[in-house]
């Protein structure tokens, strides 16, 4: 048998949704208008069903709520959109099933930043950070080996000042500014670099 004839087989067999009832459909282009009663049922109406469906897609009992509420917020958002309320299921368990992917692609993200606790980890002590008044004499001593023009614009950064702040006072053009201060940072940071070898 052919790959294709085993799915036509399958699809043949697939259930179509049922038709939804009129009152539903009434409710759903009345809550497509705004209407916030109308909005507020049918959020009643489809609740449940949805908070199954997240927990059965998530198996994350601790945020359901949130994403039931996400569901229904992307709902409220779109219905306008909606051209055919005969559809309206379908694309509920959608934005659902969307929002579902979203929080687990999200949460094994994390997984992935953090390693499991173990008891080994207790035993592990945390490396000393090196005084900061060494960093900043250091700083200061490579600074005053730059340039006097980069020096100007570094310390005027180190302040906070806007780009046409620091034009400004240093009586240059915003381009010059930008040019020099990236000079400096990059000669900064290699004198600092030379330090370490």
């Amino acid at each position: 048998m052919r790959r294709w004839e085993g799915l036509a087989t399958d699809s043949a067999r697939m259930v179509a949704p049922r038709p939804l009832p009129a009152e539903t459909l009434a409710l759903i282009a009345r809550a497509g208008s705004g209407e916030r009663r109308a909005i507020e049922r049918l959020v009643g109406l489809y609740q449940q069903r949805v908070a199954r469906f997240v927990i059965g897609q998530t198996k994350d009992e601790a945020h359901y709520e949130d994403l039931c509420q996400t569901v229904f917020v992307k709902m409220v958002l779109g219905l306008p959109r909606l051209r055919s309320p005969e559809r309206f299921e379908p694309w509920l368990f959608q934005i659902a099933r969307n929002v579902c992917r979203d929080h687990l692609r999200a949460t094994r993200g994390w997984r992935k930043l953090f390693a499991v606790f173990a008891p080994s980890h207790e035993s592990v002590s945390a490396p000393e950070p090196p005084p900061q008044t060494d960093v900043v004499d250091r700083m200061e001593k490579h600074m005053a080996e730059l340039p006097k023009a980069q020096q100007t614009v570094l310390r005027l950064s180190l302040e906070g000042r806007s780009y046409d702040q620091m034009a400004r006072l240093s009586r240059s053009s915003v381009p010059a500014v930008k040019s020099r201060l990236h000079r400096a940072r990059e000669n900064l940071r290699l004198l600092l670099a030379g330090d370490t070898e």
